[in-house]
């Protein structure tokens, strides 16, 4: 790029034809290649997840020896009950109550993805003190599910060591969340499949979501019907024509 723009500079110039006008030159460094853990940190910050590797991989065999729980296993959790989480600190972010009192946001990198820690004060520094943020570390923590999700409470901060013997006390089981019912109505001018559609569902209530999907020839049209079915209502919709299960 740098050689076409002095080309074009140096049309017209007197000298011109002078090749040093028109020559650019490149001095490239010989440099060693990157560690794995730089090159994981660059591929991370560049694409937001890693390609070649983990930088938990070479923990792995330790981390499995252990009774955990992975951030993608987290809805399987009951409330009340105790679990073990384990994962690499990337970022601690302190704040403060409105009483003043001073607590942090720990984020922490797990072989699944991430999650989130709230530690108090003591926590805190037992954890810059006492661990080496480099490594794994492992959080016992106690579960509490309400309506925004699965939350912790954190009991204990331990070596990947001292986490192998841990007992862990079981909780409530929940009820696994049942996946949506999607319908599916052609679409016509008569209102006769619709009110037939709801008349079943109306009558069916239950703990299953129902999704409306209207379609056409201009394209689909997904509804959120607010309407929650149980299990039998499948075999009752399949007898109303013009009507698909998706």
């Amino acid at each position: 790029g740098k050689a076409a723009q002095a080309k074009k500079q140096a049309v017209g110039s007197l000298f011109g034809d002078d090749e040093e006008m028109t020559t650019v030159g490149v001095t490239i460094d010989e440099r060693s290649e990157y560690d794995d853990k730089d090159i994981l940190e660059f591929e991370k910050a560049s694409l937001g997840f890693y390609v070649s590797g983990h930088p938990l991989d070479k923990y792995r065999e330790s981390i499995e020896e252990i009774n955990h729980t992975l951030s993608s296993e987290f809805d399987t959790l009951a409330d009340g009950s105790e679990a073990i989480l384990v994962g690499k600190v990337e970022d601690i972010v302190e704040k403060f109550s409105k009483k003043g009192n001073k607590f942090a946001i720990a984020t922490i990198m797990d072989l699944h993805g991430s999650f989130e820690l709230m530690l108090f004060e003591d926590r805190i520094k037992e954890l810059e003190e006492d661990f080496d943020l480099s490594k794994p570390i492992a959080f016992k923590v106690r579960v509490r599910i309400d309506d925004f999700g699965v939350k912790f409470n954190l009991l204990k901060i331990e070596s990947l060591k001292e986490a192998k013997s841990e007992k862990l006390k079981k909780g409530k089981k929940t009820q696994k969340k049942l996946e949506p019912l999607n319908v599916a109505v052609e679409f016509s001018n008569s209102d006769k499949i619709i009110y037939d559609l709801f008349d079943v569902i109306s009558k069916n209530q239950g703990k299953r979501e129902v999704l409306i999907t209207i379609k056409s020839k201009l394209g689909n049209i997904e509804l959120d019907s607010a309407y929650y079915v149980n299990n039998s209502v499948e075999a009752l919709l399949k007898e109303i024509p013009g009507v698909q299960i998706l």
